[in-house]
């Protein structure tokens, strides 16, 4: 048998309890018996219950190890998220949401750059909204995730692969709980990038083998922050730790190969690239979603293909966010995936080409239609400032 704490909402049926952490306090209550209800675990999520220490038989420990549901890798059409409430009913909340993980998400960057106890308390609510956010509806915070600016990469990448991380995770069939614990893993995976000096990260050419060498710390920092801070899980230890391994074991910093790399971090992996590759940075502009996307297939050798062709389908063929050019001379912003017919998203049309000039945004259905999409487009090549106009859309 073997000792383990787990978040109250990982507490199964069946587990035998030894101590339980209520909240606000850092001390353990001693009320031990096995749960065979799930009255049980509801009961204690009524006292105020938030973790608890389980002992746990060799076959589940193995199962809790590789800290993954099983995935289901073909989306279900009920799943929950979509289903409970429209784009535009979650659209205003999740702009609150985000803006509030970005000021949260800086002040824990700047704690760590200044060596400080983290105030952690924020980001694990913030980690629980950003659930419940996507949870309702899967759109409307993804479509935030496109709104970049180049002076908040560090922390905007931080909510953005959480949010990704978030919505992939449900989609691939991963228990909310465990969704949960992913997603505050997600917004804690670059937490030591806040102790690389801003010189190096900023620099806007090739590093030397020094500054990158410096780079690569980041992720023994973020482990000790972590440890320092008691943030740290098995979920958060993988995402942190193995976020830049390769399958063909070339990252780092460990070098491991694919036989090592748990589905979870495998999938930060991929997430983590596409995000950085498609955020403005101060020295580099953002590449289109597509182009990150054809590095992810195109490097079969490092990053898992089936969870690569699984991630497609679940952003689409043009994520939400994006800016289109379509057949009857329009641009439009997605707003809603759809992904029975991928080429017919939801959107709302902004800028015409043919005046070049903004117009009144009108909400389409491209299902209901004759206008298609020609092609993705680049905001600057209209001189249009995309997230402004993504955050005035009335959904």
């Amino acid at each position: 048998m073997m000792l383990k704490t787990l978040a109250i909402d990982e507490l199964e049926v069946g587990m035998f309890v030894q101590d339980i952490r209520l909240k606000n306090t850092q001390h353990k209550v001693k009320n031990q018996g096995k749960v065979n209800s799930p009255r049980t675990i509801e009961l204690l999520k009524k006292q105020g219950a938030v973790s608890v220490v389980v002992k746990l038989d060799p076959e589940q420990a193995q199962a809790s190890a590789t800290n993954e549901a099983p995935i289901n890798t073909t989306p279900q059409k009920d799943k929950p998220q979509g289903a409970l409430i429209s784009v535009a009913e979650e659209f205003e909340q999740s702009k609150q949401v985000y803006d509030q993980a970005t000021e949260n998400v800086k002040k824990i960057f700047a704690q760590a750059a200044g060596g400080q106890k983290l105030t952690t308390e924020k980001i694990l609510v913030l980690a629980d909204e950003i659930t419940e956010s996507v949870f309702r509806n899967e759109y409307a915070i993804t479509i935030l995730t496109r709104i970049r600016q180049q002076t908040n990469y560090q922390w905007e990448h931080a909510i953005n692969t959480a949010i990704l991380m978030c919505g992939f995770g449900l989609y691939l069939g991963l228990k909310k709980a465990t969704v949960k614990q992913v997603t505050l893993g997600a917004l804690f995976h670059d937490i030591g990038l806040a102790k690389v000096p801003s010189a190096i990260l900023k620099k806007n050419e090739s590093l030397t083998d020094n500054e990158m060498s410096v780079v690569k710390k980041h992720i023994h920092w973020g482990l000790e922050i972590g440890k320092r801070d008691n943030i740290l899980n098995d979920i958060v230890i993988d995402m942190l730790a193995n976020h830049h391994e390769r399958l063909d074991g070339s990252g780092y910093p460990r070098g491991l190969e694919q036989n090592k790399l748990s589905k979870l971090a495998r999938m930060t992996a991929i997430i983590d690239v596409y995000d950085a590759m498609t955020g403005d940075k101060t020295y580099k502009k953002g590449v289109p979603p597509m182009v990150a996307l054809r590095h992810l297939l195109s490097n079969e050798d490092k990053f898992d293909q089936g969870l690569v062709q699984q991630f497609i389908k679940f952003l689409g063929v043009h994520p939400v966010g994006s800016l289109v050019k379509l057949s009857n001379d329009k641009l439009a912003v997605v707003t809603e995936g759809n992904r029975d017919e991928p080429l017919k998203p939801k959107i709302t049309t902004i800028y015409s080409t043919k005046i070049n000039s903004l117009i009144t945004p009108k909400n389409y259905d491209l299902t209901e239609g004759s206008a298609t999409i020609l092609s993705a487009v680049r905001s600057e090549d209209y001189q249009l400032n995309l997230p402004k106009l993504i955050r005035k859309i009335s959904l």
